[in-house]
């Protein structure tokens, strides 16, 4: 026979053990949600940098109005050639 208190001290430690692996369950669960967001956070911070630094890079600044130049467009040199014309 067993005494009396024994089969409440088993149905406790049985709550208990539930009670304790649920909780690590959800720890286990929250633990691996948490690193799936932050992968898809990075995921998505880092493509909008590289889009963001991209258009910076590739945007037309402003530049100075050119001077007017005195020079021949082609340097006086001859068509077709690299040294320049004889006077």
């Amino acid at each position: 026979m067993t005494p009396a208190g024994s089969s409440a001290l088993q149905v406790a430690l049985a709550v208990a053990f539930v009670i304790f692996s649920a909780y690590a369950a959800g720890r286990v669960h929250q633990w691996y949600r948490q690193g799936f967001e932050r992968e898809t956070a990075y995921r998505e911070g880092y493509d909008q940098a590289s889009h963001t630094l991209f258009h910076l890079a590739t945007r037309a600044l402003p530049t100075a109005p050119a001077e007017p130049s005195t020079v021949e467009p082609d340097g006086g040199a001859v068509a077709g050639y690299g040294w320049a014309r004889a006077s």
